[in-house]
């Protein structure tokens, strides 16, 4: 029996990992670690990066650090991999464009 449950809980683990995957184009930078992009049917989705925290617009260093991630992706098509929501319903999920990692690209440039 136990080894039943075992087996039934691998087969379904993958079920609940799995990420959703949000395409669309940078449309507004809000800081340093959220952005708006808006997708192939016309929806703004708020997007926050996961993993990081970056300084509010208003905080020492919060202004650079939107500038940064402006660099990065404003106006470029990006994909967003997630699986959750945050209290404010934002999307949490790590940002790729042009094949990189955004969320690790702020990080390594000390701005979150």
């Amino acid at each position: 029996m136990r080894r039943a449950i075992s087996l039934l809980l691998c087969l379904l683990f993958p079920l609940f990992v799995n990420a959703d995957t949000l395409t669309g184009k940078v449309v507004k930078i809000t800081d340093g670690d959220t952005l708006v992009i808006l997708d192939s049917d016309l929806t703004q989705h708020k997007i926050r990066l996961t993993g990081i925290d970056a300084p509010e617009s208003n905080q020492p260093f919060g202004q650079r650090s939107k500038e940064a991630l402006s660099d990065l992706v404003a106006g470029q098509q990006v994909e967003v991999d997630w699986h959750k929501r945050d209290r404010y319903q934002r999307i949490v999920g790590k940002v790729i464009a042009q094949g990189r990692d955004i969320n690790l690209a702020q990080v390594r440039a000390g701005m979150a």
